[in-house]
């Protein structure tokens, strides 16, 4: 009869990996490939269930953006062409800036640059909006970036002439 080339009771005996990984586990502890695919492919919908749970959730509770009344300026004879004006809206504390161009027609903006919050001004020289901060320099009749790191342009202030005055009338948020 031969013997077997090991002994389950002579440690020295036994093969190379079962000493290095000398785990024993029953049959009924393994994952099989379907058991654990189910579990990724569950908890990826769970994952992505709770995503567009919270989205939902988000967004109800997201607050409208205030009806914000219209603001007089001045009239149309106050702002000779080529200056520009600051005035405070569409809230306390957000400040825009009114341009009239040597055509006589005006533009609006938010003053707040949209790289980093630094105030625009207005430079009639090269007929264009500013930032000091980092260079951007934006078109001051659509209020679009020229050059500078600014990502996008100027939010526009939305203006109307009434019997010879001009008005703030929406828009301009920061």
């Amino acid at each position: 009869m031969s013997q077997p080339k090991y002994s389950k009771t002579d440690p020295r005996k036994e093969p190379h990996w079962k000493t290095d990984f000398s785990v024993d586990w029953d049959a009924t502890d393994y994952v099989s490939r379907r058991e654990f695919t189910r579990f990724l492919g569950l908890s990826s919908a769970g994952m992505a269930a709770g995503t567009v749970l919270i989205a939902g959730l988000a967004s109800v509770g997201a607050r409208p953006v205030p009806e914000v009344p219209p603001l007089r300026l001045g009239k149309v004879e106050d702002f000779p062409p080529g200056s520009s004006s600051a005035f405070e809206y569409p809230q306390k504390g957000q400040y825009s800036l009114l341009v009239r161009h040597e055509d006589g027609t005006f533009s609006s903006y938010g003053q707040k640059c949209p790289h980093l919050g630094c105030a625009v001004y207005y430079e009639p020289r090269e007929k264009v909006l500013e930032c000091p901060c980092h260079e951007g320099y934006f078109n001051a009749r659509t209020g679009d970036v020229i050059s500078g790191p600014p990502q996008r342009g100027l939010s526009l202030v939305k203006l109307e002439i009434r019997d010879g005055e001009i008005w703030a009338v929406g828009g301009g948020g920061h």
